[in-house]
């Protein structure tokens, strides 16, 4: 059976005293804080090499660092509707690739797919709202005619032109933020089918 890293490392550290005690008994003081400086140094090694090779792939933890940002984006909700609504600036956290979840599709349950194109199809809902809520935001020139008057032309936002067919800027930040909370959904059953390739 594997060792867990925690075994691996306790493993070698009783293999490094061991083998040092023979020596401490007949060594000089100052032999005997070389050989257990040795002996914890090489402890040390060990412990980094067990957690290294016990370490998540790339791809899964991609995967498992792209839900932790959704969450924390869903944790600050209202500031990003806030934000969004008063056309400033808000970072979305990147997409995952889809080439990421192919790495992962051959030693992950059968489920896995499916939630990941639902996470796809959420966030790419996410991205299209953001860009909608800003559209909104942007200024643009109306001209109008009034008779017996010289054409006027005034800038105004696109969201504020009539006719213009958008919604409100909050409103398509609220639907963003719903769709946030369907990616994040459809990701934690992604991570919950994953399994570890590289």
């Amino acid at each position: 059976a594997l060792l867990s890293p925690g075994e691996m490392t306790l493993f070698a550290l009783q293999l490094l005293l061991g083998s040092s005690a023979l020596r401490l008994s007949s060594a000089p003081s100052s032999r005997r804080t070389a050989l257990l400086s040795q002996a914890a140094a090489a402890a040390a090694a060990s412990t980094a090499f067990a957690h290294a090779a016990w370490a998540e792939p790339p791809p899964a933890e991609a995967v498992r660092g792209h839900l932790s940002e959704l969450k924390a984006l869903l944790a600050d909700k209202e500031n990003f509707v806030t934000a969004l609504s008063d056309g400033a600036p808000y970072k979305l956290p990147a997409q995952i690739p889809f080439t990421t979840f192919q790495k992962l599709e051959k030693t992950s349950d059968p489920e896995f797919m499916e939630a990941a194109i639902d996470y796809a199809e959420a966030y790419r809902g996410v991205k299209d709202l953001v860009k909608l809520a800003r559209l909104t935001k942007q200024t643009v020139a109306v001209s109008t005619k009034e008779p017996g008057k010289p054409r006027k032309e005034t800038q105004v936002s696109y969201g504020d032109v009539p006719d213009s067919g958008l919604a409100t800027a909050k409103e398509y930040a609220e639907r963003a933020a719903d769709e946030i909370l369907g990616a994040s959904v459809a990701l934690d059953a992604a991570v919950k089918y994953m399994g570890t390739a590289k």
